[in-house]
């Protein structure tokens, strides 16, 4: 008995070394039972703040059992392999195309760079290998000081990404339309800009208003939390639910934060 407990622990041990191996090669480590952000990001001699915004972890001390984590080299960068160098993690409620979209390379791409044969296979914290060419790719043209920006909403996530430079700038809760006024699906630009924009049809005003499309005689856009003339915001605490006519909503500080790195032009990409 004793030397079958002694057998099974050393097999245990030889399998721990092979699984700490494999994490090691292809950049990544799976969070085990009792380990902490802090001694991960030892053990690989990486900051824990590196590890953390590695892995857009914004409380170190949330992580689970089973969470794949995508370890960044020395110097800053991600140690998985991939035709840029770069990684991606797998959130809730995102899509191959979605991703896709907003690394800005196509989703067949994205697929071939990790080998995915069927697309609508993707499973949250799976580690997607970013192909070359995504940075700043769906910015499309732009004035020198907005070159390669571009705003990105997910309904399905009821997310938004903001971009500039191929560097993420905002990663932001979103709400978009509600049902029987949904949010159109598409790449659009922004065409009007205002500091308030008045809903004749509702009674009030949305701050930080930027105009993407027309819904009939209706322009949709991108807005903050709506107020009455009485200065009474609706909708508040509401951010990240389907509650809007059509509009994408943020919070006000990210809503400023965008319009006043928006222009004129600027495209906009929504998708399922």
């Amino acid at each position: 008995m004793r030397t079958r407990l002694i057998a099974t622990f050393v097999v245990s041990i030889f399998a721990l070394f092979l699984f700490a191996a494999d994490a090691r090669a292809d950049g990544t480590h799976v969070v085990s039972a009792g380990e902490t952000l802090a001694k991960i990001a030892r053990q690989y001699g990486v900051s824990t703040t590196a590890l953390a915004n590695a892995n857009g972890i914004s409380n170190p001390n949330l992580i689970r059992v089973g969470q794949r984590l995508v370890i960044p080299s020395a110097g800053g960068g991600s140690a998985a392999a991939g035709s840029s160098g770069k990684t991606y993690v797998v959130r809730s409620g995102d899509t191959l195309s979605a991703i896709a979209t907003r690394l800005g390379v196509s989703t067949a791409a994205l697929a071939s760079a990790n080998g995915i044969a069927n697309p609508n296979r993707i499973y949250v914290g799976m580690v997607l290998r970013v192909p070359s060419g995504s940075a700043g790719a769906a910015g499309g043209s732009a004035g020198a000081s907005g070159a390669g920006t571009r705003f990105v909403a997910s309904i399905s996530a009821q997310h938004c990404w903001l971009y500039k430079n191929g560097v993420l700038i905002g990663d932001w809760r979103c709400s978009t339309g509600r049902r029987g006024a949904g949010t159109a699906v598409g790449t659009f630009k922004v065409q009007s800009k205002l500091r308030n924009a008045y809903g004749s049809a509702w009674g009030f005003y949305m701050p930080y208003w930027l105009g993407i499309y027309w819904a009939g005689s209706t322009e949709n856009g991108i807005h903050g939390l709506p107020y009455y003339p009485s200065g009474q915001k609706t909708w508040a605490g509401l951010v990240g639910t389907p509650i809007t006519f059509g509009c994408v909503m943020l919070d006000d500080a990210n809503a400023r934060l965008l319009w006043e790195t928006a222009y004129i032009g600027m495209p906009v990409i929504i998708t399922r």
